[in-house]
């Protein structure tokens, strides 16, 4: 278009070039992102294991020691049950009882005349065990009559 515009000058021919501009060649990147991606992304992951399996070690070593702690309570409250229980066993043997109501009661056996003897006639109880079965049968009775 320029060229047509200044052709009325006869004399002067200008001339116009185009310039071309060239498109710069881009360089073909490899695909070394990736691998760089892949060799940065590895550590981490490993180092996310690494962290994850100490995390757990850490974890089993404090049960285990609660564990012992535990077990170490066991043992002493299993000796002092123990100890209850032979406590326990003296204070209810006869013996003791016996040696106790002497020594801090001041009790002694009782003489030969401080010992009462009474006789029971088993006759009477059987007398007893009939009248208040006939008083039963009596009551039984009446208490039948009276319904009807």
């Amino acid at each position: 278009m320029l060229a047509r515009e200044f052709s009325y000058y006869p004399e002067e021919t200008i001339e116009v070039k185009k310039k071309h501009r060239k498109k710069p060649v881009r360089k073909k990147k490899n695909n070394n992102s990736i691998l760089k991606l892949f060799a940065l992304t590895i550590p981490f992951v490993l180092l996310g294991i690494s962290l994850l399996i100490l995390s757990r070690y850490a974890n089993i070593t404090s049960i285990r020691q609660e564990l012992t702690k535990l077990e170490r309570e066991k043992v002493e409250l299993e000796k002092i049950k123990m100890n209850l229980i032979a406590d326990l066993e003296g204070i209810k043997s006869s013996a003791k009882i016996e040696e106790d109501a002497i020594t801090k009661l001041g009790m002694t056996y009782p003489t030969e005349d401080q010992i009462v003897y009474i006789t029971v006639n088993h006759n009477t109880i059987e007398d007893e065990e009939k009248i208040t079965l006939g008083g039963r049968l009596s009551k039984i009775l009446s208490f039948v009559s009276n319904l009807f």
